[in-house]
């Protein structure tokens, strides 16, 4: 989960993950809400989140922080 962004015209967010150093891939379609699970991934293996948001033009914003986690 991350903090809700509180322009008027957002529209959603665009999850984005990277894995192992290589590049960031958006994973999903547009999320409505501050938050997501990932069940696509690997027992320990190491992986980057971040998130961007979209207004209802479309347009994107930068990510935002990476997170890394390497799940058990």
């Amino acid at each position: 989960s991350w903090d809700r962004n509180t322009e008027p015209d957002l529209k959603g967010y665009h999850l984005y993950r990277g894995s192992e150093g290589g590049p960031f891939s958006r994973i999903g379609g547009l999320v409505e809400t501050p938050s997501a699970s990932d069940r696509s991934i690997e027992s320990g293996k190491q992986y980057r989140y971040a998130v961007s948001a979209v207004d209802q033009l479309g347009n994107e914003s930068a990510l935002s922080a990476r997170v890394e986690v390497t799940p058990p």
